[in-house]
């Protein structure tokens, strides 16, 4: 069910990638938090759209390497001319796709949590207005909170991606696909940035992407809102992912 062998082969070939955006994500992540001048948009800018941007792209260029692009290069038949079986190709590449995405939030979680424990952020700055009549600072709970709600929906956005490497043979599709999904998705979530700005009606373009599930504002007014709406991303990452593999495993394959 599980090929030690591919997920060590994914890891390297896709390390360039990941260890390149996951640095980009921190660094961005310890500029915000750590610049007075940037603070109040820490989570209108860097986690109202960063987190999804940046690995959105991996997931996107990622998901598509681990099986639509290896059908459409030929060497998915060198994969499965071992003992490797389909379904343990689906599983360890998910495995990695997810486990990477995880990883990349577990170091920038970490840095922003390194960052607030130096210089600790007031809720009045990370609600964006640092004159806000709201007493506290954020917390090392209310970040892996918000990380979390962060990581749940792009794990949705990367079993979407896998589903359509897992349907399509040929790249150009499989990227097609995801690119519009992945695009749609930021675009409409970089349109409801402005409207949190005050550009009114924009606000309404998160409900139109899976974005709408992650609520940190409700994290950070103490409300137990995101962990409800961290259920619909798992479920849609739990369909895309048996809706891909399923087929993967049955279709015909150029080898």
């Amino acid at each position: 069910m599980f090929s030690l062998p591919l997920f060590k082969q994914s890891v390297k070939s896709n390390s360039v990638l990941w260890g390149a955006l996951t640095a980009v994500m921190s660094v961005l992540c310890l500029q915000f938090a750590a610049l007075d001048m940037t603070q109040p948009l820490l989570f209108t800018i860097f986690y109202g759209m960063m987190t999804t941007i940046l690995p959105g792209i991996y997931v996107l260029i990622t998901a598509n390497k681990l099986l639509a692009s290896q059908v459409d290069r030929g060497s998915m038949a060198y994969v499965l001319s071992t003992p490797t079986k389909r379904n343990a190709v689906t599983f360890t590449q998910f495995t990695y796709l997810a486990s990477s995405v995880t990883a990349m939030f577990v170091i920038q979680t970490v840095v922003h949590i390194i960052v607030n424990t130096v210089k600790p952020l007031t809720l009045a700055t990370a609600l964006g207005n640092p004159m806000l009549p709201i007493a506290g600072d954020l917390t090392t709970e209310m970040i892996l909170k918000i990380n979390l709600s962060a990581l749940v929906v792009n794990l949705a956005m990367a079993a979407v991606c896998f589903m359509f490497s897992g349907i399509f043979n040929s790249s150009k599709n499989s990227l097609g696909l995801s690119g519009s999904f992945v695009g749609v998705t930021i675009l409409a979530n970089m349109l409801a940035m402005f409207g949190s700005l005050g550009v009114k009606g924009l606000d309404k373009f998160k409900y139109l992407t899976i974005c709408s599930f992650y609520d940190y504002n409700s994290v950070l007014h103490s409300s137990n809102d995101w962990m409800a709406k961290c259920i619909a991303p798992l479920i849609i990452a739990a369909v895309a992912f048996a809706i891909g593999s399923t087929i993967f495993r049955k279709k015909d394959l150029p080898l």
